[in-house]
C-alpha cells in the first residue's frame, strides 16, 4: 500500500491536536491544584519556663468553659517544645469571634495547676495578653478577637 499524502497530513494533525489538548488538561490540571489559603489560627508562645511537660492550646467561640474547660472548647492542640517558645496551630477555623487559652502542662495531666486559693502553678496566657482578674481568670470577652479566614497569626507571652 502506497504513502496517501493527504491521509499522512491527516494523522500528524490529529496527533498534534491530541497532544495540544492533553496539555491543555495538564494546565488546567495544576491550576486546579493550587491550593489556597488555609483557615488557620497560629499562635506563637514566648516565655516558656522550662522545657518539661507540654503546651496546651484551646480556641473557644463562646464564654462557657474560656479560659481553663479545654473540653468545652471548640478547638484543642497539644506541642511539645524544646525552648522558651512553642507555636500551636488551628487549623479549618471558620469565620467569626474567638479567644485562645494557652497553658504549660508541665507534669502532663491535662490542667492547669493551681494553689489552694487558685493561683495558677503552671505557666499560662490567652489572647490579647489579657491579665487574670483580681480574684479570678480573664474573661472572654476581653480576650476575644474576630477572624475573618485566611491566617491568622496571635503572639501569647505565658505568665508564670
Amino acid at each position: 500500500m502506497k504513502n496517501h499524502p493527504l491521509l499522512l497530513g491527516l494523522v500528524i494533525l490529529s496527533a498534534a491536536a491530541a497532544s495540544a489538548a492533553a496539555q491543555d488538561a495538564t494546565a488546567e490540571t495544576v491550576q486546579e491544584a493550587t491550593p489556597e489559603v488555609a483557615n488557620e489560627i497560629v499562635v506563637h508562645i514566648t516565655n516558656i519556663e522550662n522545657t518539661d511537660g507540654r503546651i496546651g492550646c484551646t480556641l473557644f467561640s463562646k464564654e462557657d468553659g474560656f479560659p481553663a474547660e479545654g473540653e468545652k472548647a471548640d478547638k484543642r492542640a497539644w506541642t511539645q517544645h524544646k525552648s522558651d517558645k512553642a507555636t500551636c496551630k488551628f487549623i479549618n477555623v471558620k469565620p467569626g469571634e474567638y479567644a485562645v487559652s494557652v497553658m504549660h502542662d508541665e507534669d502532663k495531666n491535662g490542667e492547669l495547676n493551681t494553689s489552694m486559693v487558685g493561683r495558677p502553678q503552671e505557666g499560662w496566657g490567652v489572647s490579647k495578653n489579657i491579665p487574670a482578674k483580681r480574684f479570678g481568670p480573664p474573661e472572654y470577652q476581653d480576650a476575644k478577637f474576630k477572624y475573618a479566614g485566611g491566617q491568622m497569626t496571635l503572639d501569647i507571652k505565658l505568665r508564670n
